[in-house]
């Protein structure tokens, strides 16, 4: 079940769904990126999606492969963004996620 809400996720990230990608995280989750600011609560999580989504570069984001299972899984991916004018610019990561009652608590975010 956890990776199938993974899954769900990567495919509303992939649709530029932001109420879609949020609805995957608890009322009181807490998203994080890599260097940035804890986003607290699935509305704030929305909000933050569709900013990105409306306002941010071309991205890709590409699943190398998720580790674990039940409520801590580990994600190692590839984020690639479009430089204006430019080449695509690959950024390996990992997000540790923690899950209970079917939903994300908490996405954590490294990258190397």
């Amino acid at each position: 079940m956890s990776r199938d809400l993974l899954e769900t996720l990567f495919e509303a990230w992939q649709a530029h769904d932001a109420l879609r990608s949020a609805a995957c995280f608890a009322t009181d989750a807490v998203y994080a990126e890599a260097g940035g600011a804890e986003v607290v609560g699935r509305t704030a999580i929305a909000e933050h999606f569709a900013r990105f989504f409306r306002e941010g570069p071309p991205w890709r984001f590409e699943v190398e492969e998720v580790i674990g299972e039940g409520e801590r899984i580990a994600v190692a991916y590839r984020f690639s963004v479009k430089e204006v004018g430019g080449p695509w610019r690959d950024r390996m990561g990992c997000a540790t996620v923690a899950m209970a009652g079917g939903l994300i608590l908490r996405w954590r975010e490294y990258h190397g």
